[in-house]
């Protein structure tokens, strides 16, 4: 494949999210429904209308994972040389932001008359008219975000709702939500206002040995190539054609990469000072889910550090990453939803139709 991926292996898949999204509104009930769409590589009017159909057709359960795309080779597809830089990205990405809000607050309840002309002059967006739909079922889509930079924590402190992230361990899940809750009084915010969900990978069973079995045997499944290919996706450079016995061939990756070199050096520097070769680090890559906390062990250890995350203020909740779909999650929700339930961390029963209600975020 090129740049050594094999598109059958592509860990990510490449359906339109708001399409399919809209879809699943129709089979759905109560779940929220999260679309990734880029500020950098899109205009706010389509984006607005996106969301706003999302909405309607879901009665109030859409979402907006705000990204500014960092992949210098997307440029390419939008007649771009490259990327602006990244603190322009997140410049645009602000206005950006301002502007879809500007227009679903634009969209009236029917019956309430002619909606006003708005108009907007700013450094990236100029718009004057409205958007031409009734009021969203929420008023806005719920925000989300996942900023690691300091331009992107300012950033998700600003605007998002919800955030993503990842965190190890339970400090730091604390530290990063910590630092998040001190930026947001200089953008007028409180701390009810944004609710932070570090990534939480699992495999259960129902012995903890059971549980690292199991997940040993489906790291045993990924062969020595698609382990190269993943960590050649993961750093922008076909690895496929080096030596996998050989040692991790830094400088070559480093002057070759699609990736920021700072970022990748970073990741690949511990391999190299433990003189890993390109196998024994792409083996060892594949087991670690891009920095989030991974669980192996029963559903009450589960429910256990579930607990002791939400109450030493790691979180506020958590992104699930089953090992696998669907059966890992389906024993979540059979053996991990009722322990939770009982201890008073999760609802019973939804007491709201939207996910700005099921998150327990303020109407707009």
């Amino acid at each position: 494949g090129a740049n050594g991926r094999t598109p059958a292996h592509l860990a990510i898949p490449t359906l339109d999210p708001v399409t399919l999204l809209s879809v699943l509104a129709s089979v759905t009930e109560h779940v929220g429904l999260v679309a990734t769409v880029s500020t950098t590589l899109n205009e706010p009017l389509n984006v607005a209308d996106k969301f706003a159909t999302l909405d309607h057709v879901s009665r109030g359960r859409s979402g907006w994972n705000i990204v500014t795309t960092a992949h210098p080779a997307a440029a390419w597809n939008f007649n771009l040389a490259t990327l602006p830089e990244k603190s322009f990205r997140y410049q645009r990405a602000d206005e950006f932001v301002t502007v879809t809000n500007i227009l679903w607050d634009s969209a009236l309840p029917p019956g309430a008359g002619a909606n006003p002309e708005i108009s907007h002059i700013g450094r990236w967006f100029s718009l004057s008219g409205r958007l031409a739909t009734a009021r969203l079922p929420q008023g806005r889509p719920v925000l989300v975000q996942a900023g690691q930079s300091g331009d992107g924590r300012d950033f998700a402190a600003k605007t998002a709702e919800a955030i993503f992230c990842p965190a190890k361990t339970l400090a730091d899940g604390r530290a990063y939500r910590d630092d998040i809750r001190a930026r947001l009084p200089q953008f007028g915010r409180s701390v009810d206002d944004v609710k932070v969900m570090p990534g939480l990978s699992f495999v259960l069973e129902s012995t903890e040995a059971a549980a690292i079995a199991k997940d040993e045997e489906l790291l045993a499944l990924a062969s020595p190539q698609l382990c190269i290919e993943y960590l050649s996706e993961s750093v922008g450079y076909d690895l496929t054609t080096c030596r996998h016995d050989g040692p991790v061939p830094l400088d070559k990756i480093l002057a070759g990469c699609e990736l920021p070199a700072e970022d990748i050096r970073k990741m690949l520097d511990p391999a190299v000072k433990r003189g890993s070769t390109l196998l024994e680090f792409a083996q060892t890559y594949v087991r670690t889910p891009r920095g989030h906390h991974v669980f192996r062990g029963t559903p009450e250890q589960l429910a256990d550090l579930m607990g002791l995350w939400l109450t030493e203020g790691a979180c506020d909740g958590f992104t699930l990453q089953p090992a696998y779909m669907p059966g890992e999650l389906e024993l979540f929700v059979e053996q991990v939803v009722p322990l939770l339930q009982r201890r008073g961390l999760l609802r019973r029963e939804y007491r709201s139709e939207t996910l700005r209600g099921h998150l327990g975020l303020a109407g707009v």
